[in-house]
């Protein structure tokens, strides 16, 4: 299905199951459109992949009434209307893009496909913007750091700018907002069909949730969701084939990855509870690097590790992290990198005198983090 048709009826009233996959990745998804449709009887959806926490791809499967559903509570949630022109300015193949296609299509808006490539300069956006009366967009924060960086004024037409898909920072926004952009933080998930909670008044710590979600927490602040927007279950490749997994409990809440505080229907976000972190807004194992540059080092007779480290622009940067006593970094930077998906590309590598570790031999993480991250500032 070509993006041109995402916002018309003759895609969401369709029975067919639309398998949108990054083609940035490296994705195995043979087999899956049939697992899907003759073994388990479904239609009427959309997929798309997204990492576990061991390292490997599960692929959500959200349908499409579900995705309406989500539409409709953002059309009510932030007053969308029909006379509102949206640009869509995400991929297709993550639900934030996606998102943009269903409420344009539920509330009748006009829609602008953002024309070419991300320029970090943010000139080609503000032009089609102003070009197109466009009132609405959607971006993630890597590409509102490139406007403000550059100094980019807001067009005046464009009355909210939903922001998501990684770590908001209150002086990031702040600046954003000092330049006319009308910042609205949200926060959401793929297996939400998009958002859960969104501010329209540019608060990033404390956002109202949507009408039609049921959010619960448990002793260690992980976030539970229940409602008619959840997607269907992951399909799940394994050794001995496919199989699907509905994901929540006999009561029908999914238990999430995320660490959240609720109050009175206002969410705060915490962070991970795992080991997956963003970079330019997609997820990344850490668990999974962390294999491979141990399996490529070990060839070499190396001991190695890979951390992430705050990025102002990206998030997270990926560092690899060498022991002194042996040389060839760079190289063996080279050769990770060989086996990576370009989002997963290690950007730098840096020396310690050993490998922080734990009185039972496990990695120390935080003393790595931070000794990584002094080597950086050396």
């Amino acid at each position: 299905m070509e993006k041109a048709g995402l916002n018309s009826a003759d895609y969401w009233e369709s029975a067919d199951v639309d398998i949108r996959l990054n083609p940035k990745r490296s994705i195995d998804d043979s087999g899956l459109n049939e697992f899907l449709t003759e073994d388990c009887g479904i239609e009427a959806a959309v997929v798309m992949a997204t990492s576990g926490t061991s390292g490997g791809f599960k692929f959500a499967v959200l349908p499409k009434k579900a995705l309406l559903n989500s539409a409709g509570r953002v059309i009510g949630h932030c007053g969308l209307t029909g006379e509102d022109v949206w640009l869509a300015g995400l991929s297709g193949f993550h639900v934030g893009g996606l998102g943009i296609y269903a409420r344009a299509y539920m509330a009748g808006s006009r829609l602008v496909d953002f024309p070419g490539h991300w320029e970090r300069d943010g000139r080609r956006l503000v032009s089609v913007i102003e070009e197109n009366g466009a009132t609405l967009t959607s971006m993630t924060p890597t590409h509102l750091h490139d406007l403000v960086s550059h100094g980019m004024k807001a067009p005046s037409s464009l009355r909210g700018l939903l922001l998501g898909g990684g770590k908001m920072e209150p002086i990031l926004v702040d600046r954003a907002r000092q330049l006319g952009w009308p910042v609205w933080p949200s926060y959401g998930m793929t297996e939400a069909c998009s958002q859960i909670a969104t501010s329209t008044d540019g608060s990033i710590d404390h956002l109202p949730v949507l009408e039609g979600w049921e959010l619960r927490t448990d002793g260690e602040e992980r976030l539970a969701i229940r409602g008619e927007s959840l997607f269907a279950g992951y399909a799940i490749k394994e050794s001995a084939g496919w199989r699907f997994d509905e994901a929540r409990d006999g009561e029908g809440w999914f238990v999430t990855g995320d660490r959240c505080v609720l109050e009175k229907g206002i969410l705060q976000f915490r962070g991970r509870v795992d080991d997956l972190v963003k970079v330019s807004g997609e997820l990344v194992s850490i668990s999974r690097l962390n294999s491979l540059a141990g399996r490529i080092a070990h060839d070499h007779g190396m001991d190695v590790a890979v951390v992430a480290v705050p990025d102002e622009r990206r998030e997270n940067s990926l560092v690899l992290v060498v022991e002194a006593s042996r040389s060839g970094g760079r190289e063996m930077l080279s050769w990770i990198n060989a086996e990576l998906d370009p989002i997963e590309r290690i950007g730098r590598a840096v020396s310690v005198e050993k490998l922080p570790r734990t009185e039972i031999g496990k990695l120390d993480r935080d003393t790595l983090q931070s000794e990584a991250m002094a080597a950086l500032d050396n």
